[in-house]
C-alpha cells in the first residue's frame, strides 16, 4: 500500500552564488544517487506506487534504471514540460490530484516555493523536502534513506498525517488586494531596477525583509531576523526587518561563505493574518532568495499566514513508527 511522488529539481544548487560567493555545487548525479537510495527503501518496505516529475536530466528514471527490476509501480507523470520552475508547480498540482500519500522534493527554498504554489491552500499532501539547493532553510539536510523511511511510514499508515505533520507559514504578496505570489521563508524588497541573475548577494540593495522563519543558524536573508528576533516554524508570528544606511550594526550570513555588514533601522513582530505594507514605491521583490517581480505601481502588501504546505516532521514520524514496530521483523 502507499503512493509517493518525487519532484527532483535538476537546476537546484547551481546558481550564480557559486561564482559570487562560496555556495556548494550539488550535481545531478548525486541527486540520482539520493533518489536511488530512496527507491531502494520503497522496494524493501513494500510501497505500491512511485510517481516522478519529468526533467531534462531524467534524475528519477536514471535512479530507477540503476536499480533494475522493482516490485512497485513506477511512472513519470504525463504533463507538458517547459524545463523551467513552472514544471515543479504543475507536477505538484498533479500529485495532489493523484492523492499521493507523501510528496518528496529535492531542491532548496526556491524549489519548495514553486511546489507549494502548485498545491491548494491548506493542501493535505504531506511534503518532505530534502536539501539540494543554496538557501536551505525550508528543506531538511538529511540522508535520503532516512527521508524515505519517514515517507514510507506515512504512506503505509503507520503514522497519520495528524500525528506526523504540521502546517507551515507562508508570506502572501498582494497587489491592490489581489494575491500575486507567495514565499515560504522570506520576501525581500530590493532597491534596484531589474531582476538580473535573480540571486541576492548585495546587502546594500535590501530594504525590507518579511520572514516566516528567522533562525540565527540559517543562511540567507532570513538569518538577519534570526539575529534580532529568533522565530521558528511553530511560532505564530513573522519577523519584519528594515535595513538602511544607519542603525543597529550587524554582521549576517547573507550568502554561503560571506558575512556582510548591515544596518538595521527597525524590526518588529508581524502578527499572523495582518496586512503589512511594502514601503518602497518601486524596485524588485525577491521570494525565498530569488528575485521574481519588478514593481513600480499599485499598492503592495504582505500577509503572514499559516496556509502553507503540510510539512512532515521526520523525527516525530520515525519515533512514532519505531514505537509501533514499523521495522521489526
Amino acid at each position: 500500500m502507499g503512493k509517493i511522488g518525487i519532484i527532483a529539481n535538476p537546476a537546484s544548487g547551481k546558481d550564480i552564488r557559486r561564482l559570487v560567493a562560496h555556495g556548494s555545487v550539488f550535481d545531478n548525479n548525486e541527486k540520482v544517487n539520493i533518489v536511488k537510495r530512496m527507491l531502494s527503501v520503497f522496494e524493501e518496505i513494500g510501497i505500491d506506487e512511485v510517481l516522478f516529475m519529468p526533467d531534462y536530466f531524467q534524475i528519477c528514471l536514471k535512479a530507477l534504471n540503476a536499480l533494475g527490476r522493482v516490485s512497485f509501480k513506477a511512472r513519470v507523470i504525463d504533463m507538458d514540460v517547459s524545463f523551467t520552475q513552472d514544471d515543479s508547480t504543475k507536477a505538484a498540482s498533479i500529485f495532489e490530484r493523484e492523492k499521493v500519500d507523501c510528496l518528496i522534493t529535492l531542491g532548496g527554498d526556491g524549489t519548495n516555493r514553486v511546489v507549494a504554489k502548485g498545491l491548494s491552500p491548506n493542501s493535505e499532501v504531506p511534503l518532505l523536502p530534502i536539501s539540494t539547493g543554496t538557501n536551505n532553510v525550508f528543506p531538511y539536510m538529511m540522508e535520503g534513506t532516512i527521508a524515505a523511511l519517514a515517507a514510507a511510514a506515512l504512506a503505509k499508515g503507520v503514522v497519520s498525517k495528524d500525528e506526523g505533520c504540521y502546517r507551515v507559514k507562508r508570506v502572501e504578496l498582494f497587489k491592490d488586494g489581489e494575491l500575486k505570489d507567495i514565499a515560504l521563508i522570506d520576501l525581500v524588497s530590493l532597491d534596484c531596477s531589474f531582476i538580473g541573475s535573480r540571486a541576492i548577494w548585495h546587502p546594500e540593495e535590501i530594504r525590507e525583509v518579511f520572514s516566516t522563519v528567522a533562525k540565527p543558524d540559517s543562511i540567507g536573508v532570513s538569518s538577519i531576523g534570526g539575529l534580532l528576533m529568533p522565530t521558528d516554524e511553530l511560532d505564530d508570528r513573522g519577523v519584519y526587518v528594515r535595513l538602511g544606511r544607519s542603525g543597529k550594526r550587524l554582521f549576517a550570513p547573507i550568502v554561503p561563505g560571506i558575512i556582510r555588514e548591515i544596518y538595521v533601522e527597525d524590526f518588529r513582530e508581524i502578527p499572523l493574518d495582518e496586512k503589512f505594507p511594502i514601503s518602497l514605491d518601486r524596485g524588485v521583490i525577491a521570494l525565498d532568495g530569488e528575485r521574481e517581480i519588478d514593481f513600480f505601481d499599485g499598492k503592495w502588501e504582505i500577509q503572514v499566514t499559516r496556509r502553507g504546505p503540510l510539512l512532515v516532521d521526520v523525527r516525530k514520524v520515525l519515533r512514532l513508527s519505531s514505537e509501533r514496530g514499523f521495522l521489526k521483523i
